[in-house]
């Protein structure tokens, strides 16, 4: 061999290249990295997918509210007036939902435009998601509070938007300068035994109040009910 010649190299002068592999154990902490990695990083893209619908579901809430409240502003302070009784309705201990909405739609469709805006874009439920269906039906995907009959009079639920004077229970359509501006007007569904719809966020409930902003629940609907 000529003195200075790499002992790796053929005879026809090109170098011998070392072929590395890794082995089974270093391949199966490289799969353990990765799942460990995969664990942390996949919650935290779920809470941040979540906190932007979160986000869209508040500005949805607030511009309802908003429409509401300028439909009341040409009528006579009268907020637009729904049933809470719907189709799934089938008595005060049975099932029940709030819906349709006709009349909340046809009064605020010059306000609120987008369809869309009617619903909670956390719902994964078909029956309260955005679809052109559910839109035409009337069915839209939040809880609105200006009602003229409500089938569960129970101390809690009925406390939105009412009043009550000398014995009677009225369910004030007509703002005044004395309600309280903290009046739930319009929220997220929620059921009981039913994961909320912001499911990253403990109880997960958005509401909008007659001043036209907008919370999240940080304990039970219930006890939160004004």
């Amino acid at each position: 061999m000529t003195p200075g010649t790499d002992p790796n190299m053929h005879r026809s002068g090109v170098l011998r290249r070392r072929i590395y592999a890794f082995t089974i154990v270093e391949l199966l902490v490289v799969m353990a990295v990765i799942a460990l990695l995969l664990s942390i990083l996949i919650p935290a893209l779920g809470r941040a997918k979540d906190q932007a619908k979160l986000a869209l579901c508040k500005s949805h809430l607030r511009c309802i509210t908003r429409g509401a409240l300028m439909y009341a502003d040409e009528h006579d302070s009268l907020l637009p007036l729904d049933t809470m009784l719907g189709p799934g309705y089938t008595g005060a201990q049975g099932v029940w939902v709030d819906n349709p909405h006709d009349t909340l739609l046809q009064a605020v469709e010059k306000y609120v435009q987008d369809p869309k805006t009617f619903y909670c874009p956390s719902e994964t439920d078909p029956e309260y998601g955005y679809s052109r269906g559910n839109f035409e039906k009337g069915t839209i995907g939040y809880f609105y509070f200006s009602v003229d009959n409500n089938p569960i009079d129970n101390g809690e639920l009925s406390r939105f938007l009412r009043w009550e004077a000398e014995g009677l229970i009225e369910y004030p359509r007509q703002l005044t300068n004395l309600m309280d501006t903290a009046t739930w007007v319009i929220s997220d569904m929620w059921f009981s035994g039913r994961p909320t719809p912001h499911r990253w966020f403990k109880k997960g409930v958005n509401y909008a109040t007659l001043d036209a902003s907008v919370h999240m629940l940080d304990r039970s609907p219930r006890k939160e009910f004004r």
